[in-house]
């Protein structure tokens, strides 16, 4: 793949003589960053707006209880989608940029057929669990949810994956052109299958399966088909690509469990409680703030491979001065979302479902809260990342989980779906805050390393220091 290392180097203005010139931008590598930024948020808005929309197309179509289902049955997804993130999708963005950057395409192909060799295994899981489930309650709508999940697992997660390669290369117009496609085929699909009394929640897994599968041929095709190895490029084989990526992603695995604890509770415990139809109010409810978390998440995706490159280079103050951007821009824009959204919850919820879900229109600012709480500390937590310190995402996961093991129970069973919504929030603040501290702490060793290395310089006048430690 002889030209992703050129591109990206030109991207990060890399110099022939090796030195970076990250500390002083010039117009053309703004120019280039800010058009590549607001291509992300096209390719994320494109996500975004397919699950926004697929989700209040399934709100208002179906009954509440098996919009439920589908809730239940999508928060396994997001469970399982954890540990692909952890052992494929994490360790891709921060490893690929930092120690691949040579040989991309060998490096991708690897990865390729990791994504084959972990998938399968997850998909026998929610399978498995729908035949248990279907021994118990054989007319629940959770039956059909969980196999049309199970089966449209691994082309979900394909295109999170092809998706994901386009941000390391720093090509995210291709993986918007993939979103688009998601987003048109996946909606298509489910308004079709309304139209023929058909939407099931089987049937829109199926149908965003079918979106997903169409977006991760078009990126396959322009960025691993078209970038071929030359003779030069170093073999990759799975095996090792997964080793790689189970020395950093084992971290994340652990930091992953606590997260889908700290996440997922609320929903689990309100079906079991409240029933599946309290879950899809809270659904409902919730998918408002999604589209912020997601916008939140494609700015992540651009800043996580280039901060990598930033700890590769040991431009840690250029790392985290980029943090501070970052989670600053973030999280004012993030409070501007929520405060928009209190004075007009009845409004959105009119023009969403129709005042199927008003008695409950109060929780859509309270959830809005969670977007706040990442956009504040996204820089900070990807800088965590980008130093490859996975372990403090495992401590302030656990700490949240904990949170949410502790609130989820009392709070449902004294404000309902309310005490759901709540213990969520809480759990996602707890979460931030402790990984702002650890991002302190860390910033804090690395200038006193500094210090110490100026006052050694001293003493040795001969002894020049790069300006960036």
């Amino acid at each position: 793949m002889p030209a992703a290392q050129p591109a990206l180097e030109k991207l990060l203005g890399e110099s022939d003589s090796g030195e970076s010139a990250f500390a002083i931008p010039t117009r053309d590598q703004v120019r280039v960053w800010g058009a590549r930024s607001f291509v992300s948020l096209l390719d994320q808005g494109l996500t975004s707006a397919a699950g926004f929309v697929a989700n209040v197309l399934l709100a208002r179509w179906m009954p509440a209880a098996e919009y439920g289902a589908f809730a239940v049955a999508f928060a396994g997804y997001l469970f399982l989608t954890l540990f692909h993130n952890a052992l494929l999708l994490e360790p891709l963005s921060v490893i690929g940029p930092a120690r691949h950057v040579a040989h991309l395409g060998e490096y991708f192909r690897a990865q390729l057929r990791v994504h084959g060799v972990l998938v399968w295994p997850l998909t026998a899981i929610t399978l498995a669990a729908a035949l248990i489930l279907l021994q118990f309650a054989v007319h629940t709508p959770l039956v059909g949810a969980l196999i049309g999940g199970g089966f449209s697992l691994p082309l979900l997660l394909m295109l999170w994956l092809t998706r994901r390669m386009c941000y390391v290369l720093q090509r995210p117009l291709i993986a918007a052109l993939g979103s688009g496609l998601y987003f048109v085929f996946s909606l298509a699909a489910i308004v079709a299958l309304h139209a023929v009394g058909q939407l099931t929640p089987f049937a829109s897994f199926i149908a965003l399966a079918l979106g997903s599968l169409i977006g991760s041929l078009v990126i396959f095709r322009k960025v691993i088909a078209n970038n071929r190895p030359d003779k030069r490029d170093a073999r990759v084989s799975w095996r090792s690509a997964l080793a790689e990526n189970w020395t950093y992603g084992r971290w994340v695995i652990g930091s992953a469990l606590f997260y889908a604890i700290s996440t997922l509770t609320q929903t689990f415990f309100t079906a079991g409680a409240l029933g599946l139809s309290a879950v899809g109010i809270l659904r409902a409810m919730q998918v408002p703030s999604q589209a912020m978390t997601q916008i939140i998440a494609a700015i992540g995706l651009v800043v996580l491979p280039a901060l990598s490159y930033d700890f590769g280079r040991g431009q840690y103050k250029r790392l985290r001065h980029n943090a501070f951007i970052v989670s600053t821009t973030l999280g004012i824009t993030a409070t501007g979302f929520a405060l928009c959204m209190v004075p007009g919850e009845w409004r959105f919820e009119s023009v969403l479902y129709g005042g199927k879900y008003v008695a409950y229109a109060r929780l859509i600012p309270l959830l809005a809260l969670i977007p706040v709480c990442n956009g504040l500390c996204t820089g900070y937590s990807m800088a965590l990342r980008a130093s490859q310190k996975p372990h403090y995402d495992l401590i302030s996961n656990g700490v949240a989980s904990a949170v949410a093991l502790i609130s989820t129970i009392p709070f449902v069973r004294h404000w309902g779906v309310a005490g759901a919504a709540i213990s969520m929030v809480l759990s996602f603040a707890v979460m931030n805050l402790v990984t702002l501290i650890f991002f302190l702490l860390q910033a804090n060793d690395k200038t006193q390393q500094l210090q110490a290395m100026e006052a050694e310089a001293r003493s040795f006048p001969g002894v020049a220091l790069e300006d960036d430690v």
